[in-house]
């Protein structure tokens, strides 16, 4: 299959968007620029399929050999496009949360390797993901889902409670809130939201019950009856009513003794199949709880960040997969990715100190989300909110996450006033 085709629909950027920005040691690249390198690596030609090229300027356009352009958002469009493509098609995936079913239809629709269509994990869409898990009789919580322009709108399972989009991202719009007012102005918020790419938001809002103890992802891979499960991160969280990611710490370890367990029968209900998954849960008293799955790989830096400790790249493994070989990959030690927010708000205009933050040993890569000059806040509200970040290893999560923490001081912000 070498020459054949490897396809995206839509590309995944890093936190600053589709742009260099100041770093320092390795440099930060998305989980797109990664698959499209690894999917060169093995052979491959690479087509990236979207509604605007010029929504990622010329950022990818050394890693892209075809750009086409139709509407992404339908699946018939996107399969008609592919017609041009002068040779086999190897791969069609999608590292977007709201692309992932339509490339799922696209790839089954020409035979390749790729999740059910129907599954609801990848319908995008956290409510039904609860009905999914009340159907097979899994572990769940209270939830509820209505209009966000619903008239007078209050919770229907009563205070506190976590309200979010059924589709959302970035934890934008997802609060912890205490009474009427507070979700009357978190609707108000998502109501003036707007998705890029032609994407529509569903207008919808899911409250669930408020549920106490540490937030773990399990990262990993699904094929069929084969589950690989790369690892678990922790966070270090902000601290209510706003639930943004302060730090992310891998490591193989598994957090409780039936971790492994609840993933493989959180997939299984929620009809998840193949591909690559971020599945988010709270370790409760009573056990782990899902918060949400996503089909691809963990996002920001942090595939990156676990490269460092990984015996091949993440997406080396993942294009393996979709193109049918059978990598294997192994971890050692745990990493860090500790995200960096600004001391005041006002304009940024300079960053001091990353060289410094990557010449201490276990600190691989330091760097920022913005360019000098742009406006920064220290309100921490969504996980667009921080202003750079610092990655480094070490032999547990704690260790990792300590010499990030001690790279993190060398780095100082120098802002000026709004």
């Amino acid at each position: 299959m070498k020459n054949s085709w490897v396809v995206l629909i839509e590309l995944h950027t890093s936190p600053g968007g589709a742009r260099a920005l100041p770093s320092a040691g390795q440099p930060l690249r998305s989980s797109s620029e990664h698959f499209l390198e690894a999917a060169r690596a093995r052979g491959h030609r690479t087509a990236v399929v979207t509604v605007d090229h010029d929504y990622y300027g010329d950022h990818f356009d050394h890693l892209v050999d075809a750009w086409l352009i139709t509407d992404s958002t339908d699946p018939k469009a996107v399969q008609q496009t592919l017609v041009v493509l002068d040779s086999q098609i190897a791969a069609v995936h999608s590292s977007v949360d709201s692309f992932v079913r339509i490339a799922a239809q696209v790839a089954r629709n020409l035979g390749l390797r790729a999740p059910s269509p129907h599954g609801v994990g990848i319908a995008r869409d956290k409510a039904k993901a609860r009905e999914a898990l009340a159907d097979a009789g899994l572990e769940n919580t209270r939830w509820a889902v209505l209009p966000a322009d619903e008239q007078n709108l209050s919770s229907p399972i009563g205070y506190p409670c976590i309200v979010k989009p059924v589709d959302g991202a970035y934890s934008w719009d997802v609060a912890l809130v205490s009474n009427d007012e507070d979700v009357q102005s978190l609707a108000q918020n998502h109501l003036a939201r707007r998705y890029a790419r032609k994407v529509e938001p569903k207008r919808q809002l899911l409250f669930e019950e408020h549920l106490e103890g540490p937030l773990f992802s399990a990262e990993g891979f699904i094929d069929g009856d084969e589950l690989t499960i790369f690892g678990y991160s922790d966070r270090v969280m902000s601290a209510p009513p706003h639930f943004v990611e302060l730090a992310l710490r891998f490591s193989g370890e598994e957090p409780h003794p039936e971790a492994d367990t609840f993933v493989r029968r959180t997939l299984d209900a929620l009809g998840y199949d193949f591909g690559p998954f971020h599945l988010e849960f709270i370790l409760t008293s009573d056990g782990p709880r899902l918060v949400e799955l996503n089909a691809r790989l963990v996002g920001a830096g942090m595939e990156q960040a676990i490269g460092y400790v990984s015996s091949i790249p993440l997406a080396d493994f993942l294009v393996a997969k979709l193109t049918g070989d059978d990598p294997v990959v192994t971890f050692s030690s745990a990493v860090t990715e500790l995200y960096l927010t600004a001391p005041q708000s006002g304009f940024l205009r300079k960053a001091e100190g990353l060289d410094k933050a990557t010449r201490q040993p276990a600190c691989h890569s330091a760097g920022l989300y913005y360019a000098y000059g742009e406006a920064v806040s220290d309100v921490i509200d969504s996980n667009s909110s921080p202003v750079g970040y610092v990655h480094a290893t070490g032999e547990d999560r704690e260790q990792s996450c300590r010499n990030a923490q001690q790279a993190a001081r060398d780095i100082a912000f120098g802002i000026s006033p709004l």
